[in-house]
């Protein structure tokens, strides 16, 4: 038969051991008898009036939390029951036995009150199903009655139901405030950036995307952050570009205002002001974010003052009865060649201001 070499905390149903004491004895299952040890805690709970009991032994079988089990001592003394308050004792060993007591506590109480004990101590990083379930004896109907309830009374966070993936109010207001305080640790030192990667900040916290997309939601609603899908910044930040790149900035923006988009890959820009592609990148998105350019998927670019006028135009001919567009017409009205009028009239598909028919368009 295969044992499990277990250390559990637990509590005895009567006054057994004054704190701080040690006994051996026997744990009691289907008739058979195990060896175990018994340890006191030197601090008495306040809750329950008696110290905890640190209890190692090999049983056939892993204990889980609330499970009651039968034990006799070598001093026979009459049998006694335990009841299982943690399991897996060995994750609390680094703590001062004053925390450890308070944290036992916690976990001496309801189903509800065990739950929640237990999605604060994952802390930020969430609790999943298979966890709580190795942890309690619960069943997954049970567990997620209770999950809903808390979720109900504002004191946790359901991320996932199936199966369940839970967050802690608690760990979730301590996360928000980290990231606000790494945010504006990282403006104090990157000034010259858009904010901090997404990415950056999922590695920074260890954190499942889930829960880092709940946190700069509620930051974003509170009026905090500001974030897309690429990076993260708090509300108000703004990137600070040396005299030079400033200048460079305002030209790239004279240029396709008076070149259109005839010179408006973003090959083209790095060579012709001979600029890291990082930082026009950089100036690029401060023109997006202000609502001065528009971008291709395909990369292109090309001023909103321009996009303006070309959607003035096609409303009008809309206006006057003209529902398609050939390449030809379109080449005529920008003044652009087949190199160039080809990847914007894809770009204003994309925009839904258009739809490719054959090879003419239609004005939507």
């Amino acid at each position: 038969m295969k044992l499990y070499e277990t250390n559990f905390f637990a509590l005895a149903d009567k006054s057994i051991l004054s704190p701080g004491k040690q006994s051996e004895g026997f744990i009691k299952i289907s008739g058979r008898k195990y060896p175990a040890s018994l340890r006191s805690t030197r601090i008495i709970s306040r809750i329950h009036n008696c110290p905890y009991l640190s209890v190692k032994a090999c049983l056939p079988r892993e204990v889980r939390w609330s499970e009651r089990l039968t034990v006799q001592l070598e001093n026979s003394e009459p049998d006694f029951e335990l009841r299982v308050v943690y399991p897996e004792a060995d994750r609390l060993k680094k703590q001062k036995e004053e925390k450890l007591v308070v944290l036992l506590d916690r976990f001496s109480g309801s189903a509800e009150q065990m739950l929640l004990a237990l999605t604060d101590e994952a802390g930020i990083r969430g609790v999943r199903q298979e966890e709580i379930l190795q942890f309690c004896q619960l069943k997954p109907d049970e567990l997620q009655k209770l999950a809903m309830n808390l979720e109900k009374e504002g004191q946790l966070y359901i991320l996932e139901f199936s199966p369940l993936f839970l967050l802690s109010q608690r760990s979730f207001e301590f996360l928000t405030q980290k990231i606000l305080n790494y945010l504006q640790s990282y403006h104090q030192k990157r000034p010259q950036e858009l904010g901090v990667p997404i990415k950056k900040l999922k590695d920074r916290f260890s954190l499942p995307k889930q829960i880092l997309l709940l946190a700069l939601n509620r930051l974003a609603k509170a009026g905090q952050v500001v974030f897309d899908e690429e990076t993260a910044a708090l509300a108000g930040f703004q990137t600070k570009l040396s005299t030079e790149e400033d200048e460079v900035m305002k030209a790239i923006e004279k240029l396709l205002l008076e070149e259109k988009f005839s010179s408006s890959s973003f090959d083209e820009l790095v060579k012709k002001f001979k600029i890291h592609p990082t930082r026009l990148n950089t100036m690029l998105d401060l023109l997006l974010q202000k609502k001065k350019i528009v971008q291709s998927k395909d990369g292109f670019i090309l001023h909103s003052e321009w996009l303006e006028h070309l959607k003035n135009q096609l409303a009008e001919m809309k206006r006057k009865g003209k529902t398609e567009l050939t390449v030809g017409e379109f080449k005529k009205m920008t003044g652009l060649t087949r190199k160039f009028a080809i990847p914007l009239l894809e770009f204003l598909d994309e925009l839904g201001l258009t739809k490719r028919l054959g090879p003419k368009r239609l004005i939507l």
